[in-house]
């Protein structure tokens, strides 16, 4: 015999069977999962890694700095910060300019 689970989902409003429970966010999906696709070291190719925390590890170990690829896909550290920072000021300007006028 084989059994089912059922779970009440509060936006359907009646209990379904585990699979069909509709959620707005999975709990799993809330966190940065440690496990990867097997990934050689490049430091020393006979080492083959899974867990992102003990290659990191390995690398902090070798005193080796991490980089993404960021830097090939475009990303310029001037260009963004002075976006935030335009973002920033132009948000203020209108913030101010609301309150003198609804002040």
């Amino acid at each position: 015999m084989k059994y089912k689970l059922y779970q009440f989902c509060y936006i359907q409003n009646k209990v379904v069977p585990v699979e069909d429970v509709i959620r707005e966010r999975y709990a799993r999906d809330l966190f940065i999962q440690d496990e990867m696709e097997p990934t050689r070291n490049p430091l020393n190719p006979k080492e083959i890694y899974t867990s992102k925390s003990k290659l990191r590890a390995a690398y902090r170990a070798a005193g080796v700095v991490e980089v993404g690829d960021a830097y090939e896909r475009g990303y310029v550290p001037d260009r963004e910060s002075g976006a935030t920072e335009r973002k920033l000021v132009a948000k203020l300007k209108e913030q101010m300019i609301d309150r003198y006028r609804n002040g």
